[in-house]
C-alpha cells in the first residue's frame, strides 16, 4: 500500500513538474490584457498582463514590447505571475508615444505569445483599452473594449465600446 501511495505520489509530483516547464517555455497562456499608451497627466505608460491558466508562470526573460510608429519601448520582466492573476508593469517615466501603438508579448525563448492590434489613444485620460471580459483571446479587435483603468485588477463587465 504504502509503494502504490509513494507511485502515486511521485506521478502527480511529475506532472505538476511538466506542466510548470510547459508554461515556462511559453505554453501557457499569457495575454496582454489592458494597457495605456496615453496616460492622464503626462502619467508613465503601463501593460496589464492576465494569466488564463490555473497554474503559476515564471516570467524570468520574458519581454512586453510597445511599437509606436517608429518608436518602440521594451519592458522586461522578472518573478512570476500567480494563476489567473494579473500584473501590471509600467514602462519608463520618460517615455512619450503617440498613442497609437501595438503592444507584444514575448517569452523568454523569444517567441511571440501575444499582440494586440494597433489601438489610437489620444485622449490622456483615465480609459484604457482592455479585454472585455479579462483573458478573451480570438485574435480580433473585438476582444479589446474602451474602457476605465482598472490597473492590476479585473476589468469588469462592461467597456464604454468595443473597439472599432
Amino acid at each position: 500500500m504504502k509503494m502504490k501511495l509513494e507511485s502515486i505520489v511521485t506521478k502527480a509530483f511529475l506532472a505538476f513538474s511538466c506542466l510548470l516547464a510547459l508554461c515556462s517555455l511559453g505554453g501557457c497562456d499569457i495575454v496582454v490584457n489592458e494597457f495605456e499608451l496615453s496616460p492622464p497627466d503626462n502619467g508613465t505608460i503601463w501593460v496589464e498582463l492576465y494569466n488564463t491558466e490555473d497554474a503559476a508562470v515564471d516570467l524570468d526573460g520574458w519581454v512586453i514590447k510597445i511599437v509606436d510608429e517608429a518608436w518602440e519601448g521594451p519592458i522586461g520582466l522578472q518573478g512570476s505571475i500567480d494563476p489567473r492573476g494579473f500584473l501590471a508593469v509600467d514602462g519608463q517615466e520618460s517615455w512619450i508615444t503617440t498613442g497609437n501603438g501595438t503592444v507584444y508579448l514575448y517569452d523568454a525563448s523569444g517567441v511571440e505569445v501575444d499582440k494586440t492590434p494597433q489601438h489610437a489613444d489620444n485622449e490622456h485620460s483615465d480609459f484604457t483599452y482592455g479585454r472585455q471580459p479579462d483573458g478573451k483571446d480570438t485574435d480580433t479587435r473585438a476582444d479589446f473594449g474602451y474602457t476605465m483603468a482598472s490597473k492590476g485588477r479585473s476589468n469588469g463587465s462592461g467597456a464604454l465600446n468595443q473597439a472599432q
